[in-house]
């Protein structure tokens, strides 16, 4: 993990801990500020390589189809392709563009499902499996791994989802009650987990393939 995408995380942590302390009523602000940081370092990035429009026309389409997808699954709350596509589109693009799309899938997507304190949460979850997901960008990965780290992603996603409630709505936080929390989500969490490990077995392989060639053909993300 190179200096950026460890600069990256450690600021997104700074923006969840204010969020905490600072309660929920300024979750727009923060959210906005969130995705202010990552454009910030994305586009700082952009300016000190060679990229082309293309790379951001790449960048609109992972978004747009994961928040579609994510709207066409609404009435089926723990079923959501998602995951699935921020990982194979963070695998073609690399961890910071990864961080990118996570954080911008969040928001957008609650534009249509609701904003809220939430947010904030949810764009630094999916930054964060969009950056894990990039550091396998060219690589040869085995579908067993993809796998593997698609039904963790799920997981994963759940548990910071249940550090916020836990810190926002759960009084007196004690040991029982932190499980609680967690055993609460755990089906939501594994249906999530599971129904992105069956579509990363299924397809993964192949949708990795359609993204390579079109990779290589316009030349995107090389370093």
């Amino acid at each position: 993990m190179n200096r950026k995408s460890i600069s990256l995380i450690i600021l997104s942590l700074l923006v969840v801990i204010l969020m905490a302390i600072f309660s929920s009523k300024n979750y727009l602000l923060f959210s906005f500020g969130f995705l202010v940081l990552t454009l910030g370092v994305y586009f700082w990035k952009f300016e000190k390589s060679q990229h082309n429009s293309r790379e951001i026309v790449f960048i609109a389409i992972i978004c747009a189809l994961a928040v579609v997808g994510r709207i066409i699954f609404a009435a089926l709350p723990a079923v959501k392709p998602e995951l699935f596509i921020l990982i194979m589109g963070a695998m073609v693009s690399g961890p910071e563009t990864g961080f990118l799309m996570g954080t911008i899938i969040a928001l957008t997507s609650n534009m249509y499902f609701g904003q809220g304190a939430w947010t904030p949460w949810q764009m630094f979850a999916l930054g964060i499996i969009g950056l894990i997901s990039g550091l396998m960008a060219n690589k040869e990965v085995p579908v067993w791994s993809l796998v593997i780290w698609g039904f963790l992603s799920g997981f994963l996603m759940g548990w910071i989802m249940d550090i916020y409630y836990i810190i926002g709505f759960v009084n007196p936080i004690t040991i029982k009650s932190i499980v609680t929390s967690i055993v609460a989500s755990f089906y939501f969490d594994f249906v999530h987990a599971l129904f992105t490990a069956i579509l990363l077995l299924l397809v993964g392989k192949r949708w990795i393939k359609i993204f390579d060639n079109y990779k290589q053909k316009y030349a995107l993300f090389e370093q």
